[in-house]
């Protein structure tokens, strides 16, 4: 199967991570679909207005990525993005510069289940000086005193706390991820809107920090889910256009 038209033309100073990106926003809003066949490097190069050895070499990345399977007489074929290295997820949520509203908010639900449920593992696995620690910065999230930005930033820094003290480094890497994709701009402006909602946020953080000193893990897991759902709703409530929530 053919893809739709030919890709859009590029200047010959386009590196190979440039021709790259270009192919894969084709792929990740659609324009090119799973199964669909790319024309071979040579005629992929001249449409790009590259030499070959730039497409060769984004087909590479873009293989490394899943985004696209490269056999040996069957030609390039797409791949569906669904079974995409995780390092394409930044660029799910915001193809293009707009935002895909349905994958932000599939962030946004894994990150509830990712950080609700490291809950028990650090109060199971942390010690008391490090419950200490996240506890204070609880404290200093309520603090009424405190800008909204740095509540926001407060609260955001909470997940990748939990998931330090956690004790297990993969649910540490996930939130360095989860963090870097939170901190684009669509992100950035929707967060705003999470400071709205601060009187209740900060008496839920006073009430997880009492729980969490207590390591009352059912207590502090309820508090910290309705923390996140809340900010959750907030932001997708803020995005162009919200994503109405229930």
């Amino acid at each position: 199967m053919k893809a739709e038209g030919p890709l859009p033309h590029a200047t010959r100073s386009l590196l190979p991570d440039a021709v790259a990106r270009q192919i894969q926003s084709k792929i990740l809003d659609g324009t090119l679909r799973a199964g669909d066949r790319l024309p071979p490097e040579r005629e992929l190069a001249q449409q790009l207005g590259v030499n070959r050895s730039s497409v060769r070499e984004a087909l590479k990345k873009l293989e490394q990525l899943r985004l696209v399977a490269i056999q040996q007489g069957s030609g390039i074929r797409v791949q569906s993005p669904d079974e995409a290295s995780f390092d394409l997820v930044g660029a799910m949520l915001f193809p293009s510069g707009r935002p895909n509203l349905t994958r932000i908010a599939d962030l946004l639900e894994l990150r509830e289940i990712l950080f609700g449920g490291s809950m028990r593992l650090a109060l199971e696995r942390a010690s008391g000086g490090e419950i200490e620690e996240v506890v204070g910065q609880l404290h200093r999230a309520a603090d009424p005193d405190l800008p909204d930005e740095d509540f926001v930033q407060a609260l955001s820094g909470l997940q990748h706390a939990l998931a330090c003290i956690s004790g297990n480094r993969i649910l540490v890497m996930l939130s360095n991820s989860l963090g870097r994709f939170t901190s684009q701009a669509g992100f950035r402006s929707a967060n705003t809107l999470v400071a709205l909602d601060r009187r209740l946020l900060v008496s839920l953080a006073r009430r997880l920090a009492v729980a969490m000193e207590a390591r009352d893990v059912e207590r502090a897991q309820g508090f910290l889910m309705d923390i996140l759902r809340r900010v959750t709703r907030a932001t997708l409530k803020g995005l162009d256009p919200p994503i109405a929530t229930a």
